[in-house]
């Protein structure tokens, strides 16, 4: 073989083996089920579950898949893992986080958001309301992930990955302070029998007496225009989210609408225009009176 085109190969082999001259797709799962309900009042959920649904179907769909789950779950491991995320991540990559765990409205106190609450996910470490806090110290919702907090955390991936990449995020969670079990929160064609046995989060805001935390968190400025950022939420901002019984296991709706996809793909545009036209509508995975929503930022 000429030297010259033995040079060529080689090169092609190494530019092709060189992770930051090549797209990847890269994953994170944030999974929370066994809450230690005593200490913080958050009951038992499947958010693990889905973890362990997902992170299979990505790997054979070769996405390199991180996840954390149950009490490694916490705020600061959780925040890590992302900013571990978004160091890893180069131009041109298709990223994927999922978030599978409680959700609750917390009272709004940097006046960024024109309704009263600011939206929040509930790591494994978040107390449901002050009064579980531990000893005598407050609880101030320093545990609590809120939206704000969230948002400067994907700008970051999204500006790593570029105008060539795009980050999908899943909030298979309940932000609202929607619907509740009671009859007249309902349709009155619903019947409130067939309801499943777990609702992920709470309408109850999240508002302690010492708001001096949740005060000092900056607004978040607006997406910097790095890659086209899509989320999806299990649900609408007015309606809660419930879990999917499969066989005898339990499965959040998103997660398992998700997994159905991945069986067919892991392309995240197709994902896009899957939520955009409404097809999850057919996908037997959400309860009528539950709405997926999604939203996009270029």
């Amino acid at each position: 073989m000429p030297l010259i085109r033995i040079i060529f190969v080689l090169g092609l082999l190494i530019f092709s083996a060189t992770p930051e001259l090549c797209s990847a797709g890269r994953a994170l799962l944030i999974g929370i089920g066994d809450y230690d309900t005593d200490r913080t009042g958050w009951r038992r959920i499947h958010g693990d579950d889905d973890v362990t649904l997902l992170a299979p179907l990505l790997k054979e769909n070769v996405y390199t898949v991180s996840s954390l789950t149950n009490s490694y779950a916490t705020k600061k491991n959780i925040v890590a893992a992302i900013k571990k995320l978004a160091n890893e991540c180069r131009a041109g990559d298709h990223v994927y986080l999922h978030f599978s765990c409680h959700g609750q409205p917390v009272r709004d106190c940097n006046g960024d958001e024109s309704r009263e609450y600011d939206e929040a996910i509930a790591p494994y470490d978040a107390l449901k309301s002050e009064g579980y806090a531990a000893g005598n110290s407050k609880y101030r919702g320093e545990n609590h992930l809120i939206d704000d907090e969230i948002a400067p955390l994907l700008d970051n991936i999204s500006r790593k990955i570029g105008k060539t990449g795009i980050l999908f995020v899943a909030f298979d969670a309940c932000y609202s302070r929607g619907l509740e079990k009671g009859d007249n929160d309902f349709p009155e064609d619903f019947d409130v029998d067939e309801l499943p046995d777990f609702m992920r989060g709470t309408a109850d805001f999240f508002s302690p007496t010492d708001k001096t935390y949740l005060q000092s968190i900056k607004p978040p400025q607006k997406f910097s225009g790095g890659s086209p950022i899509a989320i999806v939420s299990a649900c609408r901002e007015n309606e809660r989210n419930f879990e999917l019984r499969v066989g005898n296991r339990h499965y959040g709706s998103l997660s398992y609408c998700i997994s159905k996809l991945l069986l067919k793909n892991a392309d995240l545009q197709k994902w896009i225009n899957y939520f955009k036209s409404g097809s999850y509508k057919t996908s037997g995975c959400f309860l009528k009176i539950q709405h997926p929503t999604i939203t996009l930022y270029q």
